[in-house]
């Protein structure tokens, strides 16, 4: 017995050392295989953990709300000597961080104690801008690890007031993870429905259980590559992963309360807060007959007042608490001369209605966001809008949306579902999706070639969304450099040209369309061989170098629309000289994006049309290699030359 006690010791004083260089060893395999899978990165989380728990308490208003609770677990580990990450988490006046740390001691598989860096924990506002102010706030510390196989582990608590405010729940995050685990669990007396965006093509398991009066969801994946901020992203909820928690009912005191069931619920909510809003339409009555006075019908009494709020009202986005749902009322956007989305709503929707119009607030998700109506969540919506009824007809108007005309619509709203709120009821309208044809860059241009010197006259018209552009660039810039931009213009970029005699058309109203047009000289484009002369035509090709993707590059391409650019150009030659050779047409089509270009010649002129649609405003990730392709042919078409003889 006493010798047995004597080995029990003698084991005890060696564990300590023996687990260490085991769990060194284990983290070191680990670090060794997580660097094959993110070769990249620095550092990566071995485990991340996600759990949901949800109570009952009561809103700012006394009203019965679900409160829900999300505590966070995460395993890191370095895959670099001397790495380091910065974790952070947000929070705004929705919800607080009530637990934000770093273990003082973090261990290893066996529970061995590593080394690292502590940081210190920071928090401070997550956004600062003159267009934008929020509430939302961003708590963080840096981890620095001292060497390559070293781990610690993040824990932190959030505590949401009302669970209608969380939202989404993302599998990814910015950093790379070897495992992600979210974890929902639903009481007996709570309706939750859980929807689910993104999973095809990953592996996600997902596990139902029971736990007494507890109803345990339990989703799985492994792998995850960190998130990447990427130049023209068509946006996360519509690539990667995700769920989207909506409070369906809930049960307090024997009593079944409403959450969002479907539409109108959330409408119910909405109008409740604007009910909040308190207007003083009797303050903009002087200011709305001075921009009617006169006017012949309906819609030149909208197209003043919209016009108007578009040009003095200043956009300044707000999010503060409820009062980042609350429209500001329509006399104190008017006397600040500024407002954000719902606030400028608000004021054109009361002006409208004080010119004897139907004119109701609405409520909109931009095309960042995927979701319609059929999803009862405030991850619906993130902007607001008027919309006015003429001859039976809804016109939305975009008060945010500068120098846009009536009828117009921009592509940010194009094809989404409206909520029209009307009172004690709501419509659920579509705004229209404009036809791409009308949102053209028209090139049209005529050459002469005379002793090898190519003069001609060049106009550009541009209509649509590309119009609108324009103008919102153009009138943010000062006068010299309104100067220099037309000059430029119809330079394209290019060295070779030389642009005299430029004319605008009148940039002070918006309803036509901008053209800009001036004398050319491309004789940088004429190469002579004896009686031989080569000539470049197709002197405005397009730069798609920012719509190259690398092979780390994880979302489509969204363009700022669907549009079209059409080239036309007519080459006249002296009398006498011929064309010997005029480049191949080119016609590639695919669902996003088509191209068509030909030359032509009959007696002694050349015609060149080309035309570049894109059609839906997106390239998708699955097609990049068909992009990178379709980009070479474009490109090698755009280079072409014309061969002509001389007499």
């Amino acid at each position: 017995m006493r010798k047995k006690l004597q080995q029990w010791l003698l084991i005890g004083l060696l564990l300590p050392n023996l687990l260490q260089g085991q769990t060194a060893d284990d983290d070191i395999f680990e670090a060794n295989r997580l660097k094959k899978v993110f070769p990249d990165d620095r550092v990566a989380a071995i485990l991340v953990e996600e759990e949901f728990n949800f109570d009952k308490g009561k809103s700012g208003d006394k009203l019965p709300v679900v409160t829900a609770t999300e505590n966070t677990g995460i395993n890191f580990l370095a895959l670099r000597e001397r790495a380091g990450i910065q974790y952070f988490d947000f929070y705004n006046s929705f919800c607080k961080i009530t637990s934000f740390k770093q273990l003082e001691k973090a261990r290893g598989m066996f529970g061995i104690k590593k080394n690292y860096n502590v940081g210190y924990a920071i928090d401070r506002s997550a956004s600062s801008s003159d267009f934008f102010s929020d509430d939302s706030r961003v708590k963080y510390f840096n981890i620095g690890f001292s060497g390559y196989g070293d781990v610690t582990r993040v824990e932190t608590e959030k505590k949401y007031f009302d669970s209608k405010y969380l939202t989404s729940i993302y599998f990814h995050s910015w950093f790379p993870a070897k495992e992600k685990i979210i974890r929902i669990r639903i009481p007996d007396w709570l309706e939750l429905d859980i929807r689910e965006f993104n999973f095809a093509g990953y592996k996600i398991t997902k596990q139902k259980t029971q736990e007494k009066a507890v109803t345990i969801y339990t989703f799985k994946l492994q792998n995850l590559v960190a998130m990447k901020s990427e130049q023209k992203a068509i946006g996360a909820a519509y690539m990667y992963p995700h769920l989207v928690l909506v409070v369906k009912s809930f049960t307090v005191d024997g009593k079944k309360e409403k959450g969002f069931g479907d539409v109108g619920d959330l409408y119910n909510w909405y109008s409740y807060l604007y009910k909040k809003c308190l207007n003083k339409p009797e303050e903009l009555k002087a200011k709305v007959t001075e921009l009617t006075s006169g006017k012949a019908n309906d819609i030149e009494k909208v197209k003043s007042i919209f016009y108007w709020v578009q040009d003095n009202i200043r956009y300044i986005a707000f999010e503060d608490g409820l009062a980042g749902f609350i429209p500001a009322t329509a006399q104190e956007v008017y006397k600040a001369k500024y407002g954000d989305c719902k606030g400028m709503a608000n004021l054109m929707t009361e002006m409208l209605k004080l010119a004897g119009l139907d004119a109701y607030m609405t409520w909109i998700g931009t095309r960042h966001l995927p979701y319609d109506y059929s999803l009862p969540s405030l991850a619906v919506d993130n902007h607001c809008i008027s919309t006015v009824i003429l001859g039976g007809k809804e016109y939305f108007l975009d008060g945010t949306e500068k120098y846009i005309p009536f009828g117009d619509y921009a592509w940010r709203i194009q094809g989404k579902e409206v909520l029209i709120g009307k009172g004690n009821t709501y419509d659920v309208k579509k705004v229209p999706v404009l036809d791409k044809d009308k949102s053209k860059i028209l090139t049209q241009t005529s050459f002469q070639l005379q002793d090898n010197v190519l003069k001609g006259h060049v106009k550009v018209t541009l209509t649509g969304e590309q119009r609108t552009g324009f103008h919102q660039f153009y009138h943010d810039l000062p006068a010299d450099d309104k100067k220099k931009l037309i000059q430029r213009f119809l330079e394209f970029g290019n060295k070779n040209l030389a642009v005299t005699h430029v004319k605008i058309s009148d940039l002070s109203n918006r309803e036509i369309p901008v053209v800009i047009e001036g004398d050319i000289d491309l004789s940088n484009y004429v190469i002579t061989e004896d009686k031989e002369i080569y000539l470049g035509i197709d002197f405005f090709p397009e730069d798609m170098r920012s719509l190259i993707p690398d092979k780390d590059r994880q979302q489509d391409y969204a363009l700022h629309s669907a549009y079209v650019t059409q080239d036309e150009t007519e080459l006249i030659l002296p009398a006498g000289y011929k064309v010997t050779s005029v480049p191949a047409s080119i016609s590639e089509k695919t669902e996003d994006y088509e191209v068509t270009g030909t030359y032509a010649a009959k007696d002694n002129k050349v015609l060149f049309k080309k035309t570049l649609t894109f059609t839906t405003g997106r390239i998708r990730k699955a097609d990049f290699e068909n992009w990178k392709t379709f980009v070479k042919k474009l490109k090698d078409f755009n280079s072409n030359l014309i061969l002509i003889k001389k007499p």
